[in-house]
Parts: C-alpha cells; structure tokens; sequence
C-alpha cells in the first residue's frame, strides 16, 4: 500500500500528523529532551487544610511546606503533588521530568519545533502552554530533591490512622483539547514523538508515564481530565470506602483500580497494575 493510501484510511487528525512530521522530524532523540518521568503536578484548592487533611489521608504525611508561600508538596513516590490555595480550583501545570535537563539545548529544541516557551525566574526551569492555556513545565527530573535547597521544609502533619495507600508515581495525565486535530500537532513536536492512537486517545510516552491526550466532549472546556497514581497492592474495596470516608467522591471502580473526585472536583485514578 502507497503512502498516500494509507493516508486516505486513516482519522483526519492522523493523516496531518503524519504529514507534519514527514516534514518537519522527529528529531533524532539524542536531539530532543530525554523525557523521564512526570515530575509533579500543581493544582489549586479552595480549602488548604481541608485538602491537606484528604491527601495525606490517602498518599500519607510525607508533606513540606514552600518557605515563602503557604504551597505544600506532598510525594507520591518518586513524583508529587504540590496545592496551593486559591478563590477557585483548577490545575495550575503538569511538569515533566527530563534528564540531564540544559535549558539552552531545551530553548534551541522548543525554537526547532517552532514552540514559544518563557523560562521561570529561578532560570532553572520553564513552561509552554498550549492553545487551550494549559500549561506543562519542563524542568531537570527529580525536582522533589531540589525543594530541600532551597525552597521547602519538612512539615508534619498528624495522621490518626495509617495512610490508605503506598503511592509509587505519577503515571498518567489525561488532557482534553479543543480540537485533537490540531492541537495533537503541539504535543507530537514538545514530546518529539507521533503518539500511539488507541480508542480515540492518542498516547505519548513520558519515560515511565504518559499522556494521554482525547478531544473535549461538547460543552465541556478543556484542560486535565484526571491525574493517574499508581500504588502498591492494596484492598480495593476498603480503600475505595476510606477514600470515601475521607471526604471524596467514587466514580468508577475498576479491576485494578477506581477513580474518584477530591473534595474541589479534581478527578484522581488509583491503580496496582502500572501501566506498562
């Protein structure tokens, strides 16, 4: 079968694509940023103490505090949270974790791709967004060590009971876009990478998570679906009732997991099986 028979079989969004990175790459991958981990994700609550006392419920009290701002950080594994209070709550950024992060070679690469980019003030770090504003930082992997220099405490926080469960990592975002179409093109050339189409997502790897990436139904906008945590083996069933009893909301439960909304809405999935 000819290139462009192909072509003809496959979802629109797919075919330009493929054309866009016939093109225009991929890159080499020693060219392009060493992607390894989602970092961490940062997200707004309405209610600080009321969200501190949920998670740490769940993921257990390993919890440090920003020493300019009231921000808290909370580990999963080798990945974390960070909540920060706010009038109303939504996702503030998803980082990923690169290796051997050089922020000179990650500009030279984002200005390949034809990507805008703006660095943060710590020069350490930066963010792009894409055009529905949601915004991913690129940032050296493993920034839950960096907090210890400069930018963080160790805060306990009292736990009456055994958290609910040993969290392992971040392992996947799920984020709706406006148009998978065109906006599959801004995450192939930031990823360096085509994707993977799968029941109408498409997947991009990220060292050992991923992103999964689906239009946005109707009426609904844009931005993180869901954050994606994998634990340790633990009873489901009585984990799904302590998640409950600590204020969430279940959604579905699932062979190997079940998702469930904090108590500002952020839908969160829990697993035992990692994703691959």
């Amino acid at each position: 079968m000819s290139f462009t028979q192909l072509c003809k079989n496959l979802p629109k969004y797919v075919f330009s694509l493929l054309v866009v990175m016939t093109q225009t790459g991929p890159l080499a991958a020693q060219d392009g940023p060493q992607y390894a981990a989602i970092d961490h994700i940062e997200f707004f609550v309405t209610d600080l103490e009321r969200s501190l006392k949920f998670y740490t419920r769940l993921f257990g009290n390993d919890l440090w505090k920003n020493n300019q701002t009231e921000r808290r950080y909370l580990r999963l594994g080798n990945s974390y949270m960070a909540l920060e209070q706010r009038e109303a709550a939504k996702v503030d950024h998803v980082c990923f974790g690169v290796n051997n992060f050089d922020i000179a070679v990650v500009h030279s690469f984002l200005d390949m791709q034809g990507i805008a980019w703006q660095d943060y003030p710590s020069g350490n770090d930066l963010r792009v967004d894409d055009r529905d504003g949601t915004r991913t930082q690129l940032a050296q992997n493993g920034t839950w060590k960096q907090l210890s220099q400069t930018t963080a405490s160790p805060q306990s926080y009292p736990q009456a009971e055994a958290p609910v469960f040993s969290p392992l990592v971040l392992d996947e975002i799920f984020l709706s876009v406006t148009n998978l179409e065109v906006d599959s093109l801004f995450y192939s050339r930031l990823l360096n990478q085509t994707g993977t189409l799968q029941a109408g997502s498409l997947w991009f790897d990220i060292g050992n998570a991923r992103l999964r990436l689906t239009q946005a139904p109707v009426g609904q906008p844009p931005g993180v679906n869901y954050f994606a945590v994998s634990v340790s083996t633990t009873d489901l069933g009585a984990a799904a009732e302590a998640v409950f009893a600590a204020g969430g909301i279940i959604e579905t439960i699932l062979p190997d997991g079940f998702s469930f909304w904090d108590p500002d809405g952020h839908r969160v999935l829990v697993r035992t099986v990692a994703l691959f």
